[in-house]
């Protein structure tokens, strides 16, 4: 009977050595899959990741040009505000320069009108004094030299434009 009873705890002790390498082995045969499945991903993953990476380079390359786009942008929004700011400033002066260029036309129009009116006076006067007779104008001290009017023309620039004075050298 010893031997019987050595034969169950050998056949008991095998069959759990059995089990336990058949657990080993379907747990050695299940890493086997999951890894050989993992190393088919992996190479499948790295296919792809050379497939997209000119996309990917393209991606930098749009990335960059929208930066330099951006910056060209702000830059010429930069401009843009300096030319209204300038083109401004241009239309403040040249309303400036259109009210001094009114007023100078203004006052040289009133300049010629003065003139005229003391060519006018000046000529009034030589016709009163030839109307005088002699003993009135010997009276006043009015000699016959002094009724030739002389007018001396004298031209002056102002702003590019030539305005003559007349130069009269009358009696009174």
């Amino acid at each position: 009977m010893n031997d019987i009873k050595f034969l169950e705890k050998y056949n008991e002790a095998a069959i759990d050595n059995f089990v336990a390498v058949v657990k080993q082995n379907i747990l050695f045969q299940a890493q086997v899959a999951y890894l050989s499945e993992q190393v088919a991903h992996t190479d499948e993953l790295r296919k792809q990741i050379i497939e997209f990476e000119p996309v990917k380079e393209a991606l930098v390359k749009l990335r960059d040009e929208n930066i330099n786009l951006a910056n060209e942008l702000n830059n010429k929004i930069t401009i843009i505000e300096s030319a209204n700011k300038s083109d401004a400033e241009k239309y403040r002066m040249q309303t400036s320069l259109n009210e001094q260029s009114r007023e100078i036309e203004r006052l040289s129009n009133g300049l010629v009108a003065s003139q005229d009116k003391v060519k006018e006076q000046t000529d009034y006067i030589a016709k009163l004094e030839e109307m005088l007779p002699k003993t009135a104008k010997k009276k006043l001290g009015i000699t016959p030299e002094q009724t030739i009017v002389e007018e001396t023309i004298k031209e002056e620039s102002i702003d590019n434009e030539t305005v003559k004075t007349l130069s009269s050298g009358g009696s009174f």
